[in-house]
């Protein structure tokens, strides 16, 4: 499965710097995949809950179906999605203790559907373009 991650130091401790990324209701803030929550945000990220989420990969917009597969706060969130045309996808965020803040990193995952052969590497080279954007914005935030 063709994957993407990215990381940042953030000046927070990881309980901070881990509720700040893994908050759905926080994403248009600063993760710029991130278009709308059509049902609105989730009110819960435990295992098992489903939401739809408003994304847009080179200039594609999508929606995909989230299920939440682990939330092991302060150091995991993992949610996997379908897609338009068979694609699934994953998403993991994991904040480490790194001297006196957290790297936190994004692991983005795309297969099946329209995701295969040249146009997984032209998605992944993009959502990696995105994540360097949106990583910073989330510095931004943690100050």
């Amino acid at each position: 499965m063709p994957s993407v991650t990215r990381s940042v130091e953030l000046r927070l401790p990881p309980e901070q710097a881990f509720a700040l990324a893994s908050d759905p209701a926080r994403f248009e803030e600063w993760l710029t995949l991130h278009k709308a929550w059509p049902n609105g945000a989730p009110a819960s990220i435990a295992p098992g809950v489903e939401f739809v989420q408003q994304i847009s990969v080179m200039g594609m917009p999508a929606e995909v179906n989230w299920t939440v597969e682990a939330h092991e706060a302060p150091s995991r969130f993992v949610m996997r999605g379908s897609g338009p045309m068979g694609s699934e996808l994953a998403t993991i965020i994991s904040a480490t203790a790194a001297g006196d803040g957290t790297t936190v990193s994004y692991e983005a995952e795309f297969s099946g559907g329209g995701l295969i052969g040249p146009m997984s590497a032209m998605v992944t080279k993009k959502a990696g373009e995105e994540l360097d954007v949106s990583l910073e914005q989330l510095k931004g935030l943690a100050g």
